[in-house]
């Protein structure tokens, strides 16, 4: 037995790298097409003991765009794109290479000085780091559950008001993640409205379902939980690629939570015209 798990881990390890270099991929001409529509040229900030100074530089010629913050967006987004694609294809190059997470060191430090430079120009972070429908998406997240208001106790570090400690944990791992999400949003399904615990978007605009399972001690909940699990799949919103549960041992261990994600975030992509819906009402664009 112990023979055959040794075999069994490195084919697992090698099917999940498969499935990230998929998801990779995909990702990878998602961020070319946005690149290749956003305007060219460098962008620099600099801050004075009074004030921050921001410019372009272009065919050799600087000048100052402190005062166009679209243009400054535009510039920075660039920027945060261009990481992200070098980070990818130095991934693919060579998935299996031991000595890559010292490559992560290293742009991981770029990718602190570059954050760091666009938060001292006092830059919307969420605003760079999403795509303008992630932006859209982000922009609502407050419950709107009608029922039991008074639950609404636990804070996120965006003020986003939560009913258990458990989903204000994720709920703070996706804002420091800047991970455009969604709090108990309604979701009709065949005329009886639901509200899911967090709806969170991808670059592609693909929009995930996860439920944090946090009393499964209680049999009304159970039923509750399993209604839901039902109308999802009556709308082929399906279990492990469009809807993904959490459960309270996964909220006690950050580093075990980022696993959890890191595993939604990588499934099959794909997107649910249901869900596509959702988002065009709420001012998404999709072509």
């Amino acid at each position: 037995m112990a023979t055959n798990n040794m075999v069994f881990t490195p084919m697992l390890a090698r099917a999940q790298v498969g499935r990230l270099q998929q998801h990779l991929t995909q990702e990878l001409l998602t961020l070319q097409k946005e690149f290749d529509d956003l305007p060219e040229g460098t962008l620099y900030i600099y801050k004075s003991q009074r004030w921050v100074n921001i410019y372009m530089r272009k065919d050799g010629v600087t000048r100052g765009i402190s005062r166009d913050k679209n243009l400054v967006y535009k510039l920075a987004r660039r920027q945060f794109i261009d990481f992200n694609m070098r980070l990818i294809k130095e991934y693919l190059d060579d998935p299996f290479d031991e000595y890559f997470s010292g490559v992560i060191n290293t742009f991981l430090a770029e990718f602190k000085t570059m954050i760091s430079k666009f938060e001292m120009a006092g830059l919307d972070i969420d605003r760079i780091t999403m795509t303008p429908n992630q932006y859209i998406w982000n922009s609502d997240r407050e419950s709107k559950k009608p029922t039991f208001r008074e639950d609404l106790v636990y804070p996120t570090i965006g003020r986003i008001y939560m009913r258990t400690k458990s989903e204000q944990a994720l709920g703070n791992l996706l804002e420091r993640l800047h991970i455009p999400y969604r709090y108990e949003t309604p979701l009709n399904i065949n005329g009886i409205t639901y509200h899911p615990d967090f709806i969170i978007m991808l670059p592609s605009g693909r929009l995930i379902i996860i439920e944090h399972t946090g009393r499964m001690d209680l049999r009304e909940y159970n039923d509750g939980l399993l209604a839901r699990l039902e109308a999802y799949n009556d709308i082929n919103l399906l279990l492990g690629r469009d809807v993904f549960l959490t459960f309270e041992c996964d909220t006690r261990d950050e580093t075990l939570l980022k696993e959890v994600l890191f595993q939604i975030l990588t499934s099959v992509p794909s997107i649910n015209m249901f869900l596509r819906d959702l988002a065009v009402e709420a001012g998404c664009s999709y072509y």
